[in-house]
């Protein structure tokens, strides 16, 4: 009887064993794993995020949405290519890249008050700081070119590259001795209502120098934007700049918030802009006159020595066709400010 318990014994534990051996090669070995939808998925991500960069131009995706993406996409290809994944992992996968689509997806920048945005120029794309180095325009067709200073203001050389309020490195222009970027005329950059946005940091002076034009087409006959002796603008400091201009109105933004409203008491405005459309002046960003607008001499409108230039960092330049509301503007600095 002994011997007999002993061999039954012996029989059942083969046979248990058997039994956990074919479970464990159902579960492993033998099964079939698809990674079809896992491999379209992957593919699909990999093409978004190749061909989109990060910005704040309308069509670009807020920064450090890239980062986080990309994350998902390295973490489902490496379950694409891992041989002893199994099917739960693949549909993990899919799903997790999928959900990571849509948050990525969400973070599409929507142009502000975009049917009246004539000219965006975020000097992100400039990779030589060059003599007629192309400035994009993000809005439109109003592309502009480096140009350098007049010789009145020893201004050699072009805008140079700089880092910008996030500290990317060569994704702002420095401007300074007449220095500028020159954007040919066009009746849509030269509007009766106009709204100005940009940021700008000033080179720190023992004092302000006055006429630091920042925007300017054809000085005061038609727009400009400039810096003065003294104001609510720090030196050494990104400051987020608007200003619009229309309905009886001339109101200064300062990192989204309200500072001046000029008109508001029912004084009046100072002038209207004119159309230079007859005698068209090119815009120019970092001083008040294309450097080939200058004249030496005293009795000229173009006298050089009646203009200035701005002595520091611009980026993120918007032109509108519009007065921005103060509901507009505050979205403007809360999506670019860093």
């Amino acid at each position: 009887m002994k011997t007999r318990n002993v061999k039954v014994l012996l029989s059942v534990g083969i046979i248990l064993f058997i039994a956990w051996a074919l479970v464990a090669c159902n579960k492993n070995k033998d099964e079939i794993v698809i990674k079809t939808d896992l491999t379209t998925a992957v593919a699909a991500a990999s093409a978004l995020i190749t061909t989109t960069h990060e910005g704040v131009a309308g069509g670009n995706y807020l920064r450090g949405s890239q980062a986080l993406f990309t994350a998902t996409i390295t973490q489902a290809q490496s379950i694409l290519d891992n041989a002893n994944a199994t099917q739960a992992d693949v549909t993990a996968a899919v799903a997790s890249l999928a959900a990571a689509t849509l948050t990525y997806n969400s973070k599409l920048v929507v142009a502000i008050d975009a049917a009246n945005l004539v000219g965006q120029w975020t000097f992100d794309e400039i990779t030589t700081s060059a003599a007629d180095a192309v400035v994009k325009d993000y809005a439109g067709t109003h592309h502009g070119a480096l140009k350098a200073g007049d010789p009145y203001w020893a201004g050699t050389g072009v805008p140079s590259l700089a880092a910008d309020r996030y500290g990317d490195v060569g994704r702002a222009l420095h401007f300074d001795k007449g220095q500028n970027v020159e954007i040919p005329y066009a009746a849509a950059l030269n509007p009766g209502t106009i709204s100005i946005s940009l940021w700008e940091k000033q080179d720190v002076e023992t004092s302000i120098f006055p006429y630091q034009y920042m925007v300017a087409m054809n000085r005061k006959y038609g727009y400009k934007l400039q810096l003065q002796h003294e104001g609510s603008v720090p030196q050494g400091t990104w400051t987020h700049i608007v200003v619009t201009f229309g309905g009886g109105h001339e109101v200064f933004y300062i990192n989204g918030a309200l500072l001046f409203d000029w008109g508001a008491d029912g004084t009046l405005l100072p002038g209207t802009i004119l159309s230079l459309a007859a005698k068209p002046v090119n815009l120019t960003f970092g001083q008040d006159l294309p450097t080939s607008k200058y004249s030496t001499n005293p009795l000229s409108r173009s006298y050089v020595n009646d203009g200035g230039f701005f002595h520091g960092t611009m980026d993120e330049i918007r032109i509108y066709k519009s007065v921005l509301t103060a509901e507009q503007v505050t979205s403007i600095y809360n999506l670019e400010k860093p």
